[in-house]
């Protein structure tokens, strides 16, 4: 439970306002609510420093408390007013926008109105335009109808559409309470156990639609938003978005338009429960452009060089039935090799080594049916060319795909909604983790499982998870969680589920489950990097020890001369964390302070006999220093992965936090694979560290 120092957190977000603010925090003042009460105040402008001043001034002068934060950057409405929330001492929050003048009792009116309602989740006050004329600020939600006459030149044709009117609820005299769909976000009072459940706003929606979205998800989870004229107050509105010449404020109103039907329209939610099959079809088809456009060229090529070989070339008609079967079975091999059931990467290399392994088996079986098949017109050229050039396209068509879709929801729309069921602390601490290090595709739902006192059924959690439009649930294994029938319920509506099990904290990152005496059991494996344990990364080390060994042989003995003749030390002894922990003695060159890859390959170069050995990987984890590896977490020390130290990739740069370093470690291994090595170890070349992900 909460303790809480106020009745009532006045949070404003301002941008570039200091004089609407100004009279909005006299306002507060001088009509002296009788709640306690502080005020919070979030600057989106970095740059401008008016109402910080304003703050300054006005907390000097001792009226209530006031906390002033100026964002580093233009934060957008939803995401700083979440800041004020999660810091408040206030037991409700009253959302003002700047341009907000309370009136007298105002605050008090709502928050009585919450006391006496406790199924009311926000409140809202009657507002008024400065000369006094009613404001028209509760609504119905939005239909396709009232945004093409609200945002379109259809509202100049019918100024007077019954359509219209509905939304504006226009037909009402405005003097009563009522429940409403929704009201407008300049004046809200929300209570503090609908926040814990419903959760802040949006942080998607820049501007516009965060309160539209707001107001629906309180409706969702069974709260209510009431308008009460009781509490008046003067709203200086001016829509920036008004109307629908091209402003702006119009694209940004467009923009969370878009957000917030992809967000809870059910037919979009009905496509998105099914975007991993309209995902294969897409890249199937991809595939099948590209393979096709890459035996065209193929043909093309080899009736180009048709005068310079022997044997006759045929038209492209004879070539059809052997088109056909080069396209079936190349798609064939994609299928089987289980392509389609993976989400691919938005980088050229990480998809163009599983697609040229699969176009090598279809080679193979393409130039066997060459000599199998007794026909005249197959063409032993056109499959050679055939095979760099369907690799090229395939990759660049799948590539070219995933971006798309990457961009797509990099705007935060197409996001894959992860309803996240378990204790309130096991949510909030999966919501931080997305707070902290982005969203990766996807949006977390937060639904709290109480420890204590009844539980919700199975069928209340399921209807939870339909009004909430989830697509994928994320299951903590929890006393209270009705984890084996909420599982089957989930597996039955085809919601995939990933399941957080009781001892979560001692299992390793991989395994697989597998049934053993028909008995389903999930089979911890060791690490895929363990010396030994991939083949693959041993050739893969083995290739780069080779050729690193070849290009640095003459430089590092030109050095070593150097420093001979120059009677300076030339090697130098160090003693490093490696595998599992254990002291790796390694010899490196003095060449001066760490920086860069080539300084790195040259300084390492002593020890690269060791990569051949097995001992050491081109591209690893990184060994920590003695003086280092006393810093590092006491779990990390007592459990680290076993896996070879590396010289290029995670050596250089290093990250200024150790932790980032640590973690990074843990997850090599199991995330380890030959076009992962690649690009790291070209990005270290270019001076990007793996730890970050930007530049050095």
């Amino acid at each position: 439970m909460k303790d809480f120092e106020f009745d009532v957190t006045i949070a404003f977000v301002v941008y570039r306002t200091p004089d609407f603010l100004r009279r909005a925090l006299d306002a507060v003042a001088s009509v002296a609510p009788s709640v306690s009460y502080e005020v919070r105040i979030e600057d989106n402008d970095p740059l401008d420093d008016g109402s910080e001043r304003v703050a300054e001034e006005w907390g000097a002068r001792g009226v209530a408390p006031i906390h002033y934060r100026k964002n580093v950057k233009n934060l957008g409405l939803a995401r700083a007013l979440n800041q004020a929330i999660r810091d408040r001492k206030g037991r409700h929050v009253l959302n003002l926008n700047p341009d907000v003048e309370v009136g007298p009792g105002s605050i008090e009116a709502l928050v009585d109105y919450l006391e006496r309602h406790p199924d009311c989740g926000i409140v809202a006050p009657r507002l008024h335009y400065a000369d006094g004329t009613l404001q028209d600020s509760c609504r119905t939600f939005y239909s396709l109808p009232i945004f093409l006459l609200r945002r379109t030149f259809l509202g100049k044709l019918f100024p007077n559409s019954s359509v219209i009117r509905e939304h504006l609820m226009l037909d009402w005299d405005h003097e009563d309470s009522r429940v409403v769909d929704w009201c407008i976000g300049g004046a809200l009072l929300v209570r503090d156990g609908a926040i814990d459940d419903v959760g802040g706003m949006d942080e998607r929606f820049f501007l516009y639609f965060e309160d539209v979205d707001w107001c629906y998800r309180m409706h969702q989870r069974g709260w209510t938003v009431v308008y009460h004229p009781e509490s008046r107050m003067i709203h200086h509105y001016q829509r920036s978005s008004a109307g629908w010449k091209p402003s702006r404020g119009l694209w940004l109103h467009l923009a969370s338009t878009v957000r917030f039907y992809e967000k809870w329209s059910f037919l979009l939610y009905w496509a998105k429960q099914r975007s991993g099959l309209f995902r294969q079809i897409a890249f199937f088809s991809s595939d099948l452009v590209a393979i096709t456009l890459a035996f065209l060229l193929a043909y093309s090529a080899r009736k180009w060089a048709a005068d310079l070989l022997i044997k006759p070339l045929f038209s492209f008609e004879l070539y059809l039935r052997f088109f056909v079967f080069s396209l079936v079975v190349a798609l064939g091999t994609f299928l089987g090799l289980g392509h389609y059931r993976r989400r691919f990467p938005p980088t050229f290399l990480d998809n163009f080594l599983p697609v040229l392994r699969a176009l090598s088996w279809t080679a193979v079986l393409m130039m066997a049916s060459t000599f199998l098949i007794p026909t005249r017109t197959l063409s032993r050229i056109v499959v050679l060319l055939f095979l760099p050039l369907a690799a090229v396209f395939v990759t660049m068509g799948r590539t070219l795909l995933s971006r798309m879709v990457r961009s797509v929801r990099d705007r935060d729309v197409g996001l894959r909604r992860l309803g996240v069921l378990g204790s309130p602390s096991a949510v909030e601490d999966v919501v931080a983790r997305f707070r902290s290090h982005g969203r990766f595709e996807m949006e977390p739902v937060p639904i709290p499982i109480p420890q204590e006192g009844e539980h919700p059924s199975v069928e209340v959690l399921l209807r939870r998870l339909a009004n909430e439009r989830v697509q994928e649930v994320l299951l903590f294994e929890e006393p209270g969680t009705q984890v084996a029938p909420l599982v089957a319920a989930l597996h039955g509506a085809g919601t995939p589920v990933r399941l957080v099990p009781a001892l979560a904290a001692v299992l390793p990152i991989r395994g697989e489950l597998e049934m053993f005496f028909g008995i389903p059991a999930i089979r911890l494996g060791a690490s895929s990097t363990e010396r030994g344990a991939d083949p693959g990364k041993r050739a893969l080390d083995v290739v780069f020890g080779v050729l690193w060994g070849l290009l640095f042989a003459v430089p590092f003995l030109l050095f070593a001369l150097g420093r001979a003749l120059g009677r300076k030390q030339v090697l130098e002894h160090v003693r490093l964390r490696g595998r599992s922990g254990l002291l790796l003695s390694v010899y490196r060159a003095d060449v001066g302070p760490e920086g860069g890859a080539w300084r790195a390959l040259m300084r390492y170069y002593p020890s690269w006999l060791r990569v051949l050995s097995g001992d050491l990987s081109f591209v690893g984890i990184y060994p920590f220093p003695e003086e280092e590896w006393q810093l590092l977490d006491e779990g990390y020390r007592a459990a680290p992965p076993a896996a070879l130290p590396g010289v290029l990739g995670p050596w250089l740069p290093k990250a200024t936090d150790l932790g980032r370093q640590a973690t990074w470690n843990q997850r090599y291994p199991h995330e380890w694979s030959g076009a992962g090595d690649m690009r790291i170890a070209w990005n270290a070349l270019r001076g990007h560290s793996p730890f970050s992900g930007g530049r050095s």
